[in-house]
């Protein structure tokens, strides 16, 4: 995204006294770039993203379809 916009986004979470979603805009931002410069000492030292290790995916009980439930992560 462009700075601009990041940079509006990151003032008005601070106008609401949103500390949650600035983490998650500063986390969406700039994760994927630590994770891309740190990949070689993360093989290295033989350490798993999240990602790697299936943490960013929703867990769904077994019956999870047939309680009722409404998925929103897809």
């Amino acid at each position: 995204s462009e700075p601009k916009i990041i940079d509006a986004a990151l003032r008005a979470c601070r106008r609401l006294n949103d500390f949650a979603s600035t983490v998650r805009i500063l986390e969406a931002e700039i994760y994927p770039y630590v994770i891309q410069e740190l990949r070689p000492t993360l093989n290295e030292l033989g350490i798993s993203t999240p990602e790697e290790l299936g943490l960013d995916k929703v867990y769904k009980p077994h019956g999870w379809a047939s309680q009722g439930f409404i998925d929103i992560a897809t």
